[in-house]
């Protein structure tokens, strides 16, 4: 298929269509860049050095107060397996906690954080969503200083990215890596804070998902100084003038491709469902995470799907899939389920659909699902993107039947269109 067709109504669309058709427009970059005006008194910054109290003027920094800054810096760990790790052959930074600075730059009053707020979760009805923002650290990379590539660890199931703004001060290197679905992109801090266009200094900034790997590179020469800000889902309405950003998201691009699907009555033509894996992995609980609302943090292209589906009139909702030894049957449930230390029957689907509202799926061309009562059951289930390994989960529960056994129930949350009828459709 050329990259500018949509399959024909003489097409049939297989599975390999629909893939590649959605492959071309949620590759989009999991992040956004932008640079922001930086003048008095937002270009201050106080901070403790031992027993006394200093302050910066980033609007016009000197090399001896820069320097000042590095020494009263502590060595820079990093999260590994639930530890904070000091290793400078991986990362090789200084870093000061928020209780030991005072800043005067504020994401809300500079306009960043409608502007992230409104590029992260761009689509069509959607134009900011509600955030708490904390500041985390301040880094300084100085000559030699470095951060291999790494993912972040949310610190709650509620956080979802980060925010790094770089203060304009003259350096060298330091350019920030993300890498995301096999595609890498690069951010030239220093290119952007050294943009001599205007008179006013400006910071860059650069926002994106928490599990998206990142790097920085070394600085060659100055020093590069950052704050870094977690940002969580939360209930603050923030309502301020935008600032400037580099990356919009396809959301033509989607509704044209998907629309093109739907409107085909060879596409399932018999109904179905259109299952979506998601693009982000999301920290979620099963024990608590609500699934109803679970919409509400989707993040970047998944934020995307879902809106021009509810603009398309299509019913899509977060799922939890289940499967168990046979993966070409799927049990789509809209929360997650409970299974209790013993299960009377090792039948997975019998329980689920005695116990929970449960669709049941099958692979287009396999075996649909037979129960112990004999009966089939089950629609044709496309994939438009992959099922990976993020955001899964194993759960474990007795199974009798002859004997007692251990056996799991394997899932993964998904976005998930149920597609009506050809006839239907019409």
């Amino acid at each position: 298929m050329a990259e500018s067709e949509q399959p024909s109504e003489q097409e049939y669309p297989t599975l390999k269509a629909v893939q590649a058709a959605f492959k071309k427009v949620v590759n989009v970059p999991p992040y956004c860049t932008g640079t922001v005006a930086l003048e008095l008194p937002q270009s201050l910054l106080f901070y403790r050095s031992q027993d006394e109290a200093r302050f910066i003027d980033f609007a016009n920094p000197t090399e001896d107060q820069l320097k000042a800054l590095a020494d009263a810096c502590s060595p820079a760990s990093f999260g590994r397996n639930q530890e904070n790790v000091l290793d400078e052959n991986y990362r090789k930074a200084g870093k000061m906690d928020a209780a030991d600075l005072c800043t005067q730059f504020s994401p809300w009053n500079s306009g960043v954080l409608k502007t992230v707020v409104d590029s992260l979760f761009r689509s069509n009805n959607k134009s900011i969503a509600d955030v708490e923002v904390e500041l985390y650290k301040l880094n300084v990379y100085g000559p030699g200083s470095f951060f291999k590539p790494h993912v972040d660890t949310p610190r709650s199931d509620t956080m979802f990215g980060s925010l790094v703004v770089v203060l304009p001060t003259p350096h060298a290197g330091g350019s920030l890596s993300f890498r995301h679905l096999g595609i890498e992109y690069v951010f030239d801090s220093a290119a952007s804070v050294a943009d001599s266009s205007s008179d006013t200094p400006h910071a860059a900034f650069a926002a994106f998902f928490s599990d998206v790997e990142h790097e920085v590179a070394e600085v060659t020469s100055g020093y590069r100084v950052t704050l870094t800000y977690n940002l969580y889902h939360a209930t603050r309405n923030v309502d301020v003038d935008s600032v400037r950003v580099t990356q919009p998201q396809n959301v033509d691009a989607v509704k044209s491709v998907l629309a093109s699907f739907v409107s085909n009555p060879k596409f399932l033509c018999e109904g179905g469902l259109l299952v979506f894996g998601l693009c982000y992995d999301y920290p979620f609980n099963r024990n608590s995470t609500n699934l109803s609302n679970f919409s509400q943090r989707l993040k970047g292209i998944d934020a995307v799907i879902m809106d021009v589906c509810n603009a398309l009139g299509l019913e899509a909702s977060i799922m939890a899939l289940y499967h168990g030894n046979d993966e070409d049957i799927h049990f789509f449930v809209n929360c997650f389920v409970f299974l209790p230390d013993y299960q009377t029957d090792d039948d997975l689907g019998y329980y689920l659909r005695y116990n929970y509202d449960v669709i049941v799926g099958h692979d287009e061309g396999s075996e649909p699902y037979e129960s112990y009562d004999d009966e089939e059951e089950g629609v044709d289930v496309v994939w438009a993107t992959p099922m990976d390994n993020r955001n899964t989960f194993k759960d474990p529960y007795i199974s009798y039947g002859n004997e007692a056994s251990l056996e799991y129930a394997y899932g993964k949350i998904c976005l998930v269109v149920p597609i009506k009828s050809a006839e239907e459709r019409v």
